[in-house]
């Protein structure tokens, strides 16, 4: 009897200790964080000025935004000039329209459509404005070297940018003559009731950034659909304020006419992806015809390194020599190895960018930053007007305004969220370390009332 209980007392303590040993929490996991400045964002927008390194725009979402882009990596075919179209990649964070917090990488610049319009002249201002009426409205504009017009002149010109109404603060003068037959004003068309004239076209052009599709030619009118860079559309007419008319489904819509190109930019890519493997083909024979002409002492012995990229394999032949009486050996060039088979393409490589929500609709989101991403599609645990203000996640594919998931911050990603659901979390371990305590005090208890019985 006595063995028995002190076995149960012993095995008692063990597990006691056990319990002890296992009620220790684990370490915490590190929490993680996406900083959004370590993240690359883009913005687009019409070209105000450029001086001092400091680039402006005016984005669609009619914000004006100063960029510092000295130490940026410019692509422009003939410079950026007011009146372009600017894509600017940076890192960092927009916050109410300042951007000293951000670092710009890359400014990718498309010259502007130019558009032309005729009217007489009403007034010549001393800095430089001059203000001409046509189709019934006044537009004014500034200028260079307008000394040579007066009043009454009638005169033609060309513009990149946009006239929204009777409103030129973003339409930038490129060039101003005078007419050579004087501008009938009073041209009672269809145009010259809505004071826009409008140049029948038929031509393809493409979308040079992520752009809206407009039930009219003006940035109030409703935004129809929004397409992205690189969109192939079918222009049917410019118009004299800056816009284009397009077929989109079968009906004409309106595009700004600067954010428009006629140079299709998979041409471009085709022809330089045609260029850069038609060099490596050329490289892969001439250094595999050198390379097999090879001294041979008695037994050839050739070494071959094979290697292999996206394109046709390059094969070099590094020859090695023996010690007898050398016999110079011409060999044909191998034959060339078919490229390698495609493959799929991978998935979408997405990051993740934390802000303040400023604006929310049934297919955008825009943050604090002044970039709208397109939610449709997406994941998205936030909506409505109680989303406005609200600190959330973005994740979206790179390179592009897609998102993939939108959530709160500290909602169901968070970190710790299962911690909160252990019911009884430590409390558990510690109620079974004081029920084996107290068996074991009840058997130590007999164990010593059986030791004070007198021996029969």
């Amino acid at each position: 009897m006595k063995k028995i209980t002190a076995l149960l007392l012993a095995l008692m303590m063990v597990f006691a200790f056990a319990a002890c040993g296992s009620s220790s929490e684990p370490e915490a996991e590190p929490e993680t964080t996406t900083e959004a400045t370590d993240t690359s964002h883009h913005v687009s927008g019409l070209v105000e000025d450029l001086s001092n390194a400091q680039l402006s725009i005016f984005t669609e979402a009619n914000q004006e935004l100063v960029f510092n882009i000295e130490n940026a990596d410019i692509q422009s075919d003939d410079g950026i000039k007011a009146g372009d179209t600017a894509t600017v990649e940076y890192t960092g964070k927009i916050s109410n329209g300042d951007t000293s917090g951000c670092e710009v990488t890359s400014v990718i610049d498309v010259a502007g459509a130019e558009t032309i319009i005729e009217g007489k002249v009403e007034s010549v201002d001393d800095d430089d404005t001059v203000t001409i009426s046509s189709n019934g409205r006044n537009y004014s504009f500034k200028a260079k070297n307008t000394s040579s017009f007066k009043k009454g002149d009638s005169v033609k010109i060309k513009y990149a940018g946009i006239i929204d109404g009777d409103d030129t603060s973003h339409a930038y003068v490129r060039a101003m003559e005078i007419a050579k037959e004087p501008v009938d004003t009073e041209t009672k068309t269809e145009t010259a009731k809505n004071a826009v004239s409008i140049k029948a076209v038929d031509e393809n052009v493409w979308a040079s950034t992520e752009v809206n599709i407009r039930a009219e030619a003006d940035v109030s009118s409703d935004k129809i659909a929004t397409v992205k860079k690189g969109t192939k559309l079918t222009r049917t007419g410019i118009l004299s304020n800056g816009w284009s008319r397009v077929e989109y489904k079968d009906k004409d819509r309106y595009i700004a006419s600067s954010y428009l190109t006629t140079k299709d930019p998979a041409k471009k890519a085709t022809k330089t992806k045609t260029a850069t493997k038609t060099a490596t083909k050329t490289k892969t024979k001439t250094e595999t015809k050198s390379a097999t002409k090879t001294e041979t002492k008695s037994v050839t012995k050739t070494e071959t390194k094979t290697a292999t990229n996206t394109d046709p394999t390059e094969t070099k032949t590094e020859p090695t020599e023996t010690q007898t009486d050398p016999t110079e050996t011409q060999t044909d060039p191998p034959t060339e190895t078919d490229p390698p088979t495609e493959t799929d393409p991978p998935e979408p490589e997405t990051a993740t960018v934390q802000g303040v929500v400023t604006d929310i609709g049934a297919n955008s989101l825009t943050l604090d930053n002044g970039t709208e991403y397109n939610i449709k599609g997406a994941q998205c645990d936030v909506s409505g007007d109680e989303a406005i203000g609200l600190t959330v996640a973005v994740e979206y594919i790179k390179g592009t305004t897609d998102a993939v998931h939108v959530y709160a911050v500290g909602g169901d990603k968070s970190l710790g969220a299962e911690n909160e659901s252990g019911g009884m979390g430590g409390a558990l371990p510690i109620v079974i370390i004081i029920v084996l305590l107290a068996i074991a005090a009840a058997a130590a208890a007999v164990v010593i009332r059986n030791r004070r019985k007198p021996q029969a």
